[in-house]
């Protein structure tokens, strides 16, 4: 039986996104798990792989074409299965019926007045939206005139040299134009701000033995991010109420899987991939797959994946004492992780030792817990990292 692929959400509030190209032409085999097309959002470059088995019988979306966000845009099937896309019907007046209509007027090769046509890389073309770049004013310096990132990249570079002499009147600043990843977060963390309570609890955890225990396994190349993820996951199973989602005043959706949110600083902007099914790996699976993850997030591909639960944004590594995040709407949580620093505390009642310190931050929605679960859930995360061998 032929089956369904699937545009992807690749983000919780997104509504569209654009096949980039097609792996597989129509009739290729393709194998379940085998990346067969790429497609693009607000956020990132998504690979999205066959559902199963068989050949690509259709492809409903090409290349250039945007399309609603979970609106099928081919068909993966046995050789010789008919489909019949004639049923996949968009409620009249819906905006997914409307994107449907422009996928005819967003192709990928832009027509210009001269009748020629624009012919773009994928990457650059991105690059170029993502820094408001017009096609048209691109110059390719190739004999088959294709446009590659180094095209982009010298445009952007000579805009860059123009505009630093575009200033205020008082001389001392000028403008720039956000690019759509800017806009996004801007846009999500102001409506997490304006309408979710925050409340903030600190803990200071002692990492002493977590460093020791890092260097015993230091065949595996644990990071401290992952020792950090597997005890998140560890207090989710525990406190399943933060491990949630306020909807309206009658309605908090408690979730039953544990997908954890990533934050990361990518070229192209701040990103959060998703680590799916998190409460099912072990540490050295959350090790590696985590690695995954970040290497797709700045190469500018991402998985298609299942939304975050709880989101995780690390900036241990920039020397910072103590910050918070704000959470990352619909999720109720964000974890802040700071810097480990060599303090001196109190051990064996009057005595002073250095010990190697690091201050956590959770931002709750009020809405969801109060402050005796965001004490209680960072107290569970606390204790596994002080006893990293119960992370195992």
């Amino acid at each position: 039986m032929a089956t369904k692929v699937i545009m992807p959400q690749g983000g919780q509030d997104l509504t569209s996104g654009r096949v980039v190209r097609w792996l597989k032409k129509e009739g290729a085999g393709v194998k379940k798990g085998e990346v067969i097309c790429e497609v693009e959002t607000e956020k990132a470059v998504l690979e999205v792989a066959s559902p199963q088995d068989g050949v690509l019988l259709q492809i409903i979306a090409k290349d250039g074409e945007e399309v609603a966000i979970l609106s099928t845009i081919g068909f993966v099937g046995a050789p010789g299965e008919t489909v019949d896309s004639s049923e996949e019907k968009t409620p009249a007046g819906s905006p997914q019926r409307e994107l449907k209509e422009k996928r005819k007027t967003t192709p990928l090769e832009i027509a210009v007045p001269t009748s020629s046509k624009i012919i773009i890389e994928p990457k650059a073309r991105k690059l170029a939206m993502d820094n408001n770049l017009p096609l048209e004013s691109l110059t390719s310096q190739r004999p088959d005139g294709k446009i590659t990132t180094e095209d982009v990249e010298r445009e952007l570079a000579k805009s860059v040299k123009q505009s630093s002499g575009q200033v205020f009147a008082n001389g001392l600043q000028r403008t720039i134009t956000p690019d759509k990843i800017r806009k996004t977060t801007a846009r999500r963390l102001s409506q997490s701000w304006s309408s979710a309570p925050h409340i903030f609890v600190t803990v200071a955890v002692d990492m002493t033995n977590a460093v020791n225990f890092r260097k015993s396994y230091s065949e595996l190349r644990f990071t401290f991010n992952d020792f950090i993820i597997r005890a998140c996951v560890m207090a989710l199973q525990k406190y399943p109420n933060v491990n949630a989602s306020f909807i309206d005043e009658d309605t908090i959706t408690i979730w039953a899987d544990i997908n954890i949110g990533i934050a990361v600083a990518a070229p192209q902007g701040l990103l959060v991939p998703v680590l799916e099914d998190a409460d099912r790996l072990n540490l050295e699976e959350i090790s590696a797959k985590t690695w995954l993850l970040v290497e797709k997030t700045n190469a500018g591909k991402q998985e298609l994946t299942k939304p975050s639960r709880f989101t995780i944004s690390n900036l241990g590594m920039y020397h910072v004492d103590l910050f918070t995040a704000v959470i990352n709407p619909p999720e109720a949580a964000i974890l802040a992780v700071s810097s480990i620093r060599k303090q001196p505390v109190v051990v064996d009642g009057d005595k002073i030792a250095i010990h190697d310190v690091m201050n956590l931050t959770l931002s709750l929605d009020h809405r969801v817990g109060d402050g005796v679960l965001a004490a209680e859930f960072m107290n569970s995360i606390r204790e596994a990292l002080e006893n990293p061998e119960t992370l195992l």
